[in-house]
Parts: structure tokens; C-alpha cells; sequence
């Protein structure tokens, strides 16, 4: 009974001392005294996406694509579209986005080059 005592009164200061520690969350940039917060949302790649799907559509209409090619397409597409989705859960950062926009980017010349073959 008596090292019960004799310990939990020598870990008390050690744990109160680490509460507040624990508490003090700051942001890398610095800013906003120390709170973090999100970072501002930038626009998504989703209206260059929805065209890409256009795209897709129009060529598989006018057969300029193939059933499994579109199928390929848009599996692709719908990718990105998760990896925007992930990521956007704090926010994207500018080279997120510019590294979705590349994808996008590659997607559209690919499809592109299928339709016009």
C-alpha cells in the first residue's frame, strides 16, 4: 500500500507536466499563434475531369473508341478523381493539385490520340 502511495505521488508532477506539451499543436508556417488550421482550399481538377469524360463519351458515340478502350478511359479517370477526393480531405496544396492537373492533362492527350487514330 504504502509503494502504491510513494509512486503515484512521484509520477503525479511527471504526468501533469505532460498534459500541456501534449496540447501545443503549431503550425509549420507559423501563423495563427500557434493553432493549426486547414489549409485554404484550392479548386480541384473536377471540371477537367467532367471534359475528359465528355470526351470520352463523344469518341465511344462516334466510334472513334472502343468499348474497353472507354472502359480503360474512364477506369483512369475515376483514379484521379479518388486521389483528388483523398487528398482534398485537407485541403490541397498547390503541388497537389498541379501533380493532379498533370495527370488530367495526360489522360486528355491520351485520349485524344485513341479518338484521333
Amino acid at each position: 500500500m504504502r509503494i502504491a502511495a510513494i509512486t503515484a505521488l512521484a509520477l503525479s508532477p511527471a504526468l501533469a507536466g505532460a498534459a500541456p506539451a501534449t496540447a501545443q499543436i503549431r503550425d509549420p508556417a507559423g501563423s495563427n499563434a500557434g493553432w493549426s488550421m486547414p489549409r485554404p482550399a484550392l479548386p480541384g481538377v473536377g471540371p477537367d475531369l467532367r471534359q475528359v469524360d465528355r470526351s470520352i463519351r463523344n469518341g465511344r458515340k462516334a466510334g472513334q473508341l472502343s468499348r474497353s478502350e472507354a472502359r480503360q478511359l474512364r477506369r483512369e479517370e475515376r483514379r484521379i478523381a479518388a486521389v483528388e477526393a483523398r487528398l482534398a480531405r485537407d485541403g490541397l496544396s498547390e503541388s497537389e493539385r498541379e501533380g493532379l492537373q498533370r495527370q488530367v492533362e495526360a489522360l486528355r492527350s491520351v485520349t485524344s490520340a485513341r479518338r484521333g487514330r
